[in-house]
């Protein structure tokens, strides 16, 4: 009997570990993509795009990546972040393909979310 409590409660570690990453990934994305959409408006109406990216890699490097690297490969969060590096440098140069860099951003971090996600052919 102690055997089946102690597997069980190990079984309810690692739910419980699973529940928390996917809960925090889902939560540090939804703050990622409100502030790519702040960029998208800002470059839209011709206001502070700068400011926004300043405030987007700040928001990236400080919390994203220091939540996150613990739960996700770091090529992934490699991958994002010299995306957000590349938008100041578009920006500045009127680039046609700034939006397109800030969906490759959002696309990236929906990836590392559905990564995170328990799927059967993950565990076979």
């Amino acid at each position: 009997m102690k055997r089946l409590i102690i597997s069980l409660s190990i079984i309810a570690v690692i739910l419980a570990a699973g529940f928390f990453a996917i809960k925090t990934v889902s939560g540090q994305n939804d703050r990622l993509y409100g502030m790519v959409e702040s960029v998208l408006r800002e470059y839209s109406l011709g206001g502070d795009a700068a400011g926004e990216i300043g405030h987007l890699k700040k928001f990236f490097e400080e919390e994203y990546v220091r939540k996150l690297s613990a739960l996700v490969d770091d090529d992934k969060l490699a991958g994002i972040s010299e995306s957000i590096d590349r938008l100041l440098p578009m920006l500045e140069a009127d680039c046609d393909e700034f939006r397109a860099e800030c969906e490759s951003i959002k696309s990236g971090a929906r990836l590392i979310y559905l990564n995170e996600l328990p799927a059967p052919f993950r565990i076979f």
